[in-house]
């Protein structure tokens, strides 16, 4: 059965993205599809990259409980460490320079945090401390599979947008009123 929560796959907006035909014919498509095209990679994008930001804390949070168990046991408590293990930010910044111009809607960050939820039990995320280790590292392994498969989609959807762009570029150079309209 569907999950209620999130589309099923092929009513995704990154599955429409990713369908070839997505990008066909750019050339002949009315600029107001273009651009259409484009708010929907530029929309893509922020949520892909907001639930990768999800997915990461949550992975760095448990692989920091996972660490601490193999020390002296001289660390604090997991949520004394948190500010500390969310500010130490091993992954690079991937920002393309651009500011942000599509908000992401409530009903998307809410689609996002049950669908990190639902890859770890609230049991892993509230109490990490009640899983052995086993338990632990098989979440963190499932969480840093996850961030892959959203990286992956996320560079679709930036590879859908910067072709979209160029062809609106294209046409701006042809024709600058278009800018304008």
């Amino acid at each position: 059965m569907a999950d209620v929560d999130e589309p099923s796959v092929g009513n995704r907006r990154i599955d429409r993205i990713r369908d070839p035909s997505f990008l066909e014919g750019l050339a002949e498509l009315p600029i107001e599809e273009l651009r259409a095209r484009r708010d929907e990679c530029l929309a893509e994008r922020e949520y892909l990259s907001m639930l990768r930001r999800l997915v990461q804390g949550r992975a760095e949070i448990l692989r920091a409980e996972l660490d601490a168990r193999g020390g002296d046991g001289g660390l604090a408590p997991l949520v004394d460490r948190l500010a500390q293990i969310l500010v130490d930010d091993e992954h690079p910044v991937t920002s393309r320079g651009e500011a942000v111009r599509v908000a992401i809607p409530d009903e998307e960050v809410l689609l996002a945090r049950r669908r990190v939820e639902r890859l770890v039990n609230d049991v892993a995320l509230s109490d990490p401390g009640s899983l052995d280790d086993e338990e632990l590292a098989a979440v963190i392994e499932t969480l840093a599979a996850e961030e892959q498969a959203v990286s992956a989609a996320r560079a679709d959807a930036i590879r859908a947008l910067d072709a979209l762009q160029e062809e609106l570029k294209r046409r701006y150079r042809d024709d600058p009123t278009l800018a304008l309209r």
